[in-house]
């Protein structure tokens, strides 16, 4: 093996991987299955497809700083082994919920058990993988991942034509065993980080504190909350806009699948171009998928219509931007972070930036519903145009070294 991928020889980083693709599998697999459930079999509507949504992302705010302070104190491996040995049990749970309340709060449990997966594995790669490889290993575990969200549905939708949804649940929690199996030879892997007292505390302030000190990370932690922000003020109203240019339900569905399978390109490039300074690479990707938005939206406030094929090449690049945004954040983080509180930092990294993207989606809508969906898309294609800039600015000011 050779290149980008040399590090693969290691055995904890192919370990990492066996653990990951299954784990991400499983955050997937049965959401089609408890969408069915709950609108076709028990009839529910808007109100609790939105309190499903609300229970799947909120703990990753709410729970996994507090979790990752667990992380820091002990080990990445085990704390990856417990989660995915969690989650298998709440999976389980969901074949006993008698009603959308209790269903819905073994969704919100399941999500806080899994919110200490994703910091743990950051604090395991920073601490098994050597400087010059952060950028290929962040790349590859990131398109996995964008591959289980776009793969896991459409798997966990096939296997619920063929099997009774009590069937998909007991794939699903099968799938996050194997995944703790996968973590057994990497407990106790990497040298913990020995607690500093300036680090010392849990929870978020203790992980956003290293972003106070640090001012090229609070830059970054800024402007990528800012930019998922303008994404999201947008990304529900995807199915309006293809149903703008004439698409239909066929063009939205190609659409989803193309802007994943940008997201999956993206990340591995940005593997590959990370090693250099990724705050860049960041705002040079924010600004493209920023200026295509605009173009997208004045396209649509002409009411011209759009091709299916350009539509598609546009969603795929918008994915790519997503990913090259998100890879570099992680690498700058490994390399400026801590070890000691890397958990921490990441969780309370990722708690900034779902508490923006929960919040971008209904003030889109609402720039939808009075000014149209053109009007969304053209918001947040400004307002990430003008992130990058201001950013663009801050590292000039700044004068950082190449990172």
């Amino acid at each position: 093996m050779s290149g980008s991928y040399a590090f693969l020889r290691d055995g904890a980083q192919r370990w990492l991987l066996a653990v990951s693709l299954p784990a991400d599998l499983a955050d997937w697999v049965d959401y089609v299955a408890i969408l069915s459930l709950l609108v076709f079999m028990w009839g529910e509507g808007p109100m609790a497809l939105a309190g499903f949504a609300v229970c799947l992302a909120l703990p990753y705010a709410l729970v996994g700083p507090l979790l990752a302070s667990w992380v820091d104190r002990g080990n990445p491996g085990g704390a990856m082994l417990l989660a995915n040995l969690g989650r298998a049990a709440t999976t389980a749970m969901v074949l006993a919920a008698p009603n959308t309340e209790v269903l819905l709060g073994v969704v919100f449990l399941r999500s806080c058990v899994d919110s200490a997966f994703a910091p743990a594995r950051q604090a395991m790669i920073q601490r098994v993988t050597e400087d010059r490889d952060l950028g290929a290993v962040n790349g590859l575990h990131h398109g996995l991942n964008q591959t289980a969200k776009v793969a896991g549905p459409a798997f966990g939708g096939v296997l619920l034509t063929m099997l009774p949804f009590s069937g998909v649940i007991a794939i699903n929690a099968c799938l996050s065993l194997l995944a703790a199996l996968a973590c057994l030879p990497l407990v106790g892997r990497g040298r913990n980080g020995a607690e500093a007292p300036e680090v010392a505390g849990g929870g978020f302030l203790a992980g956003f504190a290293v972003f106070q000190r640090d001012r090229l990370l609070m830059v970054a932690l800024l402007f990528a909350a800012g930019a998922f922000f303008s994404f999201f003020l947008y990304d529900s109203q995807l199915g309006l806009v293809a149903e703008l240019f004439g698409l239909g339900q066929g063009g939205f569905a190609m659409s989803v699948a193309a802007s994943g399978g940008g997201g999956i390109a993206g990340a591995l490039l940005a593997g590959r171009l990370s090693g250099g300074q990724p705050l860049r690479l960041m705002v040079l990707a924010a600004s493209i998928s920023g200026l295509a938005t605009i173009g997208v939206a004045l396209w649509a406030l002409n009411g011209w219509a759009m091709p299916l094929a350009p539509f598609l090449l546009i969603l795929a690049a918008m994915g790519g931007a997503t990913a090259m945004m998100t890879v570099p954040f992680r690498v700058l983080m490994q390399r400026r972070v801590p070890s000691a509180v890397m958990a921490r930092a990441s969780a309370a990294s990722e708690a900034v930036i779902t508490a923006t993207m929960l919040a971008a989606p209904v003030l889109g809508g609402a720039i939808a519903a009075s000014w149209g969906v053109a009007a969304a898309l053209l918001s947040g294609g400004i307002l990430i145009v003008l992130l990058a800039a201001g950013t663009a600015a801050s590292l000039t000011a700044l004068r950082t070294r190449p990172t």
